[in-house]
């Protein structure tokens, strides 16, 4: 194939403006429609849902581990980098240009739990799934209409 035929996409998470993972990726035969694809919104949404999965459960974790220290001191579990919100941003992006945006709370999880995601061992199975998706050429694209009482 030509080189025309492939095109570099990125996966970026960041915590607020700090890049927790980042990789770029090559899709051959990319479909610019994918973006707007039931594939592709059902397969975010899944994986930000796991994530929050997995970040609750090394929360539960953690705080049982650290249980009588966080007695003692509660102020263990408010430590943090900044004083307003802290998000959670996952985009996917083709040039500057955003194609894929979800974002959710980090405040959520302790501080030792939030400032340690480590999605290498998923990775690969994320950006291969990504890339069956975008260069898929039999999406769907129906959306239900909402019912309007």
């Amino acid at each position: 194939m030509r080189d025309q035929d492939i095109t570099k996409v990125e996966f970026l998470l960041m915590c607020n403006e700090n890049i927790v993972v980042q990789r770029f990726f090559n899709v051959r035969g990319f479909s610019k429609n994918a973006s707007k694809s039931e594939e592709l919104h059902y397969y975010i949404t899944s994986f930000c849902e796991d994530m929050k999965y997995d970040l609750k459960m090394r929360s539960v974790i953690y705080m049982l581990e650290n249980q009588y220290e966080i007695i003692e001191n509660p102020e263990v579990l408010n430590t943090s980098i900044t004083d307003g919100p802290e998000n959670f941003n996952l985009l996917i992006k083709v040039g500057d240009m955003t194609i894929c945006h979800r974002q959710f709370d980090a405040k959520s999880y302790p501080p030792k739990v939030r400032y340690t995601v480590d999605l290498r061992p998923k990775l690969k199975a994320v950006l291969a799934k990504l890339t069956d998706i975008f260069s898929d050429k039999n999406l769907i694209y129906f959306y239900p209409q909402l019912i309007k009482n």
